[in-house]
């Protein structure tokens, strides 16, 4: 049987403001295990970002934690004191960041971050440190890995950088990896490398991944099933395959649309009308039914709940007879 080493259930994450209670992350579940990969999907401003910092319970103020669980290898991380909370982070669970410079020190050289993150959770010697920083910036596929190990951030390239953010990632063997739209500001070119670096540390190493994104050609290329998020909800949640061969909700529709080849034509690209509606103005009925064509009376008037059967599961009214029926 699969090993689950993150399950996440009911997870909510509101900011309480000036406008009222904002629920940035709403009642969001899933499992992910050893070796796995899990998309997470969506706009800017849909709850990705917020759903990770709320899995490592670090939500920035005003906002906090308001539901559910987070058990990391079985043991609750909602609730744990900062100080066994921080044994965790790095240990157990690490991040890759967007930017790699809001991650490294830019007056250290490279090789001694690394050693750094090593000795902040193990009990080694500065030297057994360094050895294994050396080996590490080897492991990630960067060349001359000594003169590099002696090297401050700003005299390497963006792509360089990030694998070097991505050994400090790895070094202490975290069962979760987390990648927080690690290719986002590289070339095209570099980002492929970098996502087959990943791909390659997940077979070695049997790390669980979740890989967030706004773009579904990433996805479709990394993870083993997918999680779209609208507003701080979960709004359909399948396997990767089956998610491209029948995307069922209207904003995973509109999503594959602004994919340019998705349908095979060559006109103009896809895009879906309107945009992501603000936490303190929220519509009345479902979230998506300003954007979306075929919303009804029952739409606007009331939230849809999370059908679906099969692993397959989906807010919205059409699918509402998926676990009678099955998909359609």
């Amino acid at each position: 049987m699969a090993e689950t080493v993150l399950e996440v259930k009911d997870l909510s994450i509101t900011f309480f403001t000036k406008q009222g209670a904002l629920p940035t992350v709403d009642g969001v579940s899933f499992t992910l295990d050893r070796g796995e990969t899990l998309g997470i999907v969506g706009e800017s401003g849909c709850g990705k970002s917020m759903t990770v910092n709320g899995i490592l319970q670090m939500v920035p103020a005003p906002g906090r934690v308001t539901g559910g669980s987070v058990k990391l290898a079985g043991e609750e991380l909602v609730g744990m004191r900062e100080k066994e909370l921080c044994k965790k982070r790095g240990q157990d669970v690490a991040i890759i960041f967007q930017e790699p410079m809001t991650s490294l020190n830019p007056l250290m050289t490279c090789g001694r971050q690394i050693s750094e993150t090593i000795q902040a959770h193990k009990k080694v010697s500065r030297r057994e440190a360094d050895q294994r920083a050396l080996e590490l910036i080897e492991l990630v596929g960067i060349p001359m890995p000594e003169k590099i190990f002696h090297s401050i951030p700003g005299q390497l390239s963006g792509g360089m950088r990030q694998r070097i953010v991505i050994a400090m990632a790895l070094c202490n063997n975290p069962g979760v990896l987390i990648c927080d739209e690690p290719t986002t500001a590289l070339d095209v070119t570099v980002q492929a490398q970098i996502l087959g670096l990943i791909n390659e540390l997940k077979e070695k190493f049997g790390t669980a991944v979740i890989f967030i994104t706004h773009d579904l050609g990433v996805i479709r290329q990394m993870a083993d099933k997918v999680l779209v998020m609208y507003v701080g909800q979960a709004v359909e949640q399948v396997d990767a395959k089956e998610l491209f061969d029948n995307p069922l909700h209207p904003y995973t529709q509109g999503l594959m649309r602004c994919i340019p080849g998705m349908d095979g034509g060559d006109g103009d690209l896809h895009v879906i009308d309107g945009s992501v509606p603000m936490l303190y103005d929220l519509p009345k009925g479902c979230l998506f039914a300003p954007r979306c064509p075929y919303a009804d009376d029952r739409c606007r008037g009331e939230r849809p709940g999370f059908y679906g059967a099969g692993g397959h599961r989906v807010r919205c009214f059409r699918c509402e007879s998926m676990g009678e029926e099955g998909s359609r």
